[in-house]
């Protein structure tokens, strides 16, 4: 028996994150933290050092769980 799937394409399915997205958003955050004198942690750095690597990688969703 057939059964649809839910989600057809990564893009509609809440459960995944482009990669590339969340690199952007947490760059951008990096950036405006330096650029204001605010501290920034170091799980921040540690996760956009991991974000970086997986774009390089061509990794392009990861789970949002």
């Amino acid at each position: 028996m057939y059964k649809p799937i839910p989600y057809p394409t990564p893009d509609k399915d809440p459960r995944l994150e482009s990669v590339a997205d969340k690199l952007a958003t947490l760059t951008r955050q990096i950036d405006d933290a330096d650029w204001h004198g605010k501290p920034v942690t170091k799980a921040q750095r540690d996760k956009l050092a991991t974000l970086k690597q997986d774009v390089k990688e061509g990794k392009l969703w990861t789970p949002s769980f």
